[in-house]
């Protein structure tokens, strides 16, 4: 990439991450950008962006070698140098393969244009290299391989605060955890982080800690999908390609039978992996098990987007490749529109908290608390304003952990030990929070950082927030 360094990123832009999903045609990834010979290249790992465009890539360790294959073309590279050989045949290459942090890097722009076909092109503003591919596109942002989060202390408005700040251009992903890899159970936040090897971590939403199935009360999307639905507080999401979203999120759940989502082969859901009780109906995914867990209501079992089988008052498995509609009380009416051989599908409809749609489709990771703290760089709190209806949350002192990010777009992961809501968003605000939520809080207040605590949660959780390379 024969460009140079920009100063900074424009707008309010985030740390790159790469989460390549089925939900996306697009797919995103990372890079850096290396000066060689008084010229700045974007270098790539040899993985990943190649194989989006279909080569096979192999690594030789003995000969220092990288072997890249598509149908009949071949590049093998070696390490340090700027000799290629396509095809038997010897190219000169604008900068050298790498090796950084252990990984192989390449020069993004000489490869992608001998496999792809296609010309990259450079967002200066965004550092993202874009390379058109199969009708859709591919994203190269560079960030700092050497941007590192760190750890701070601190005490505002006399009440003690502890954090991690994670650069806006450093190479740390989030992600969504649930505990087990499952919905409706607990688990340590250490254990959570460390089974992504995370480098920080918060705990994330409500969830029910002392009655029952421990399952979550609010939004969480996680690779992509929509995996629990709670339409009250605020959500803070991550898109694809790098950006922060926060909005008081409203989600409502369309189905269609047949290809048709008007009457009379039109249904509706309530939320995904939720308990039932009373009348309802939800969404039951892989997430939640691989079965029900209970026999009451009528079952419907959708399989690779058919149905299956419709059971009543049975508990059935839930299909790795579907997902089960469970139908209760008055509104097991709708089993009416679902019949064994039938196509059946669903779509979610994003809108904030007056009604008006949003485009959240390209938000790969969020988690829903509230209230919101801070919104473009206003202190803005209004607790009962957005579903809240109890005293720990509309007035009282708790612990409390909050997420935030900056104008630049450093994230902000914050703990305190006893604060309101108001005092929290008064101490992001002093932190340079530009959008800031509160999260769960309590007992459930945490916040991990390489390896230890830097606040113990007083009980393991239902999800978390985490970050890693």
């Amino acid at each position: 990439m024969k460009r140079a360094l920009s100063a900074a990123f424009l707008g309010f832009l985030l740390l790159y991450f790469a989460f390549p999903s089925s939900s996306f045609a697009d797919s995103y990834y990372k890079g850096f950008l290396y000066t060689y010979q008084n010229n700045t290249y974007m270098m790539v790992p040899a993985r990943g962006v190649f194989q989006s465009m279909g080569a096979e890539v192999k690594w030789f360790g003995d000969t220092q070698t990288v072997e890249i294959t598509k149908d009949d073309l071949k590049i093998v590279l070696q390490i340090n140098s700027t000799k290629a050989v396509v095809n038997g045949k010897s190219v000169e290459m604008p900068v050298p393969a790498i090796i950084k942090n252990d990984s192989t890097f390449l020069p993004l722009r000489f490869l992608a244009e001998l496999i792809g076909g296609n010309k990259v092109k450079w967002e200066n503003a965004t550092q993202t290299a874009v390379i058109p591919f199969n009708d859709s596109a591919i994203f190269v942002r560079a960030v700092d391989y050497d941007a590192e989060i760190q750890s701070f202390s601190t005490k505002i408005n006399g009440i003690s605060v502890t954090g991690v700040k994670i650069p806006y251009n450093s190479p740390y992903k989030p992600a969504v955890v649930l505990a087990n890899n499952q919905i409706g159970t607990t688990q340590s936040l250490y254990d959570m982080a460390k089974s992504y090897n995370a480098s920080a971590a918060i705990n994330g939403t409500f969830f029910s800690a002392y009655n029952g199935r421990p399952d979550p009360w609010n939004t969480i999307i996680k690779s992509g999908k929509v995996v629990h639905v709670g339409n009250i507080g605020t959500v803070f999401g991550f898109t694809a390609d790098g950006r922060v979203k926060m909005e008081k999120l409203r989600i409502k759940i369309e189905g269609s039978t047949n290809g048709s989502y008007s009457w009379p082969n039109n249904w509706y859901a309530y939320g995904f992996n939720h308990t039932p009780n009373g009348n309802g109906v939800y969404i039951f995914t892989p997430e939640w098990g691989t079965h029900l867990g209970f026999n009451y209501g009528i079952n419907v079992v959708v399989e690779n987007g058919v149905v299956k089988d419709i059971k009543e008052n049975q508990d059935v498995n839930i299909p790795a490749n579907g997902y089960v509609i469970n139908l209760t009380g008055s509104e097991e009416y709708l089993a009416r529109v679902f019949e064994v051989g039938k196509t059946v599908e669903y779509r979610i409809v994003y809108t904030d908290a007056d009604g008006n749609k949003v485009d959240w489709s390209d938000v790969v990771e969020a988690v829903g608390a509230g209230p919101t703290l801070v919104k473009n760089g206003e202190i803005n709190v209004d607790p009962a304003g957005e579903g809240f209806t109890e005293a720990k949350i509309l007035s009282l002192s708790f612990a409390r952990s909050a997420i935030g990010v900056t104008p630049q777009g450093d994230i902000l992961l914050v703990t305190v030990p006893n604060a309101t809501v108001y005092q929290l968003a008064q101490i992001m605000k002093q932190l340079g929070a530009y959008n800031a939520i509160n999260l769960d809080g309590g007992a459930s207040s945490g916040l991990y950082f390489k390896g230890k605590y830097l606040t113990t949660p007083g009980r393991n959780l239902s999800n978390a927030l985490i970050f890693y390379k």
